[in-house]
């Protein structure tokens, strides 16, 4: 159960990370995680989080599944694509429901990784109570969303903002987030 919590903590993590303006500390975890990632100003780092996550501009890339799956429609990659639909189907059969004003589309990545976090504290609270089946059904759903949602996107993704960055931060979280979602899918296949 102590490994599911500390799973559900690095979701949170990376969640906040591409969701998130910067903080000193989320930096400084940041930092722990990878040692060689230099110390950025937060002032430069929140800069870089604008101009790469937020836009408009020509280095915004875009944190949406849509945009990264689908051809763009007449020049144009489209938000509430068929993927987020998807998505916010596939939380719905959670027990998940964004609440009505949330400003983010449900395929954002941040909503994504919290979505996984999501799964892992119901994991953790299954295998507490002594659910075994039904914290092996929550890590099953895990699976199936790092497999079929997650996993497909989010390489190009982290590609995309290690092309665009002027700093080393946020294609390092990416890069980060991406070795941690392999190492799950690939811990529970072998």
């Amino acid at each position: 159960m102590e490994y599911t919590l500390a799973r559900a903590a690095l979701y949170n993590f990376f969640a906040a990370a591409v969701g998130d303006a910067p903080t000193p500390a989320l930096a400084a975890t940041a930092r722990e995680m990878s040692p060689d990632l230099p110390s950025i100003g937060l002032d430069e780092l929140q800069l870089e989080y604008t101009r790469l996550l937020i836009g408009p501009g020509k280095h915004y890339t875009p944190p949406y599944a849509s945009i990264h799956l689908h051809s763009p429609q007449e020049g144009k990659a489209l938000l509430w694509g068929t993927e987020a639909t998807v998505v916010e189907d596939i939380y719905r059969a959670a027990g998940l429901k964004i609440e009505t004003g949330q400003p983010r589309v449900p395929d954002h990545l941040a909503l994504e990784l919290q979505f996984m976090h999501h799964l892992c504290a119901c994991e953790a609270n299954s295998a507490t109570q002594g659910q075994v089946e039904e914290a092996a059904l929550w890590r099953s759903q895990q699976q199936t969303f790092l497999r079929e949602r997650l996993l497909t996107w989010l390489p190009g993704f982290v590609k995309k903002i290690k092309q665009a960055q002027t700093l080393p931060f946020y294609g390092k979280v990416g890069e980060i987030t991406l070795e941690f979602l392999q190492t799950e899918l690939n811990a529970n296949t072998e």
